[in-house]
């Protein structure tokens, strides 16, 4: 039986994770059990924590993201994006990501047979993330409009 924090964050969808794998995931993450025992909580404060399960790679095995924090941990992004990719480690996955960001969207870009991921943010210049065969790394940015990316005064 997962842990209550694993077990509220993939009471949707488990994604087939081991119990363990829950568990490990979860802990990473920083949240908090709320009082009621129904939701998170970071810096004392009500914290959202979203699980989607996608098979990136397509080697067969799901890659976990969780979109996750409010805005005391994240700043005006009001989340963080925290990808687990499975490994060989003893915890059994490697956490790639891991700061502010509303979304990790998969580009038709790739690299490697990983997706560059375009990691939505407030404002109109994104950040692009590509995977370097070990982990996810800052490769460029994206304009969400023309000249979005533009340095001003």
């Amino acid at each position: 039986k997962p842990s209550p924090g694993a077990a509220i964050l993939f009471a949707k969808d488990d994604g087939g994770l081991t119990v363990a794998a829950q568990d490990v995931i979860y802990e990473s993450l920083g949240l908090a059990v709320d009082s009621a025992g129904t939701g998170f909580t970071m810096c004392d404060q009500p914290a959202g924590a979203e699980a989607s399960f996608s098979d990136w790679n397509k080697d067969g095995i799901k890659e976990v993201l969780v979109v996750y924090g409010n805005s005391c941990t994240s700043g005006m992004a009001g989340s963080s994006v925290a990808l687990f990719i499975k490994d060989s480690t003893a915890a059994g996955y490697s956490t790639n990501l891991g700061f502010p960001g509303a979304s990790a969207d998969p580009q038709p870009t790739s690299n490697l047979g990983y997706p560059d991921l375009l990691i939505g943010l407030p404002g109109f210049c994104f950040p692009v993330w590509r995977w370097n065969g070990k982990q996810y790394v800052h490769h460029g940015q994206a304009a969400q409009e023309p000249g979005g990316c533009d340095q001003r005064p």
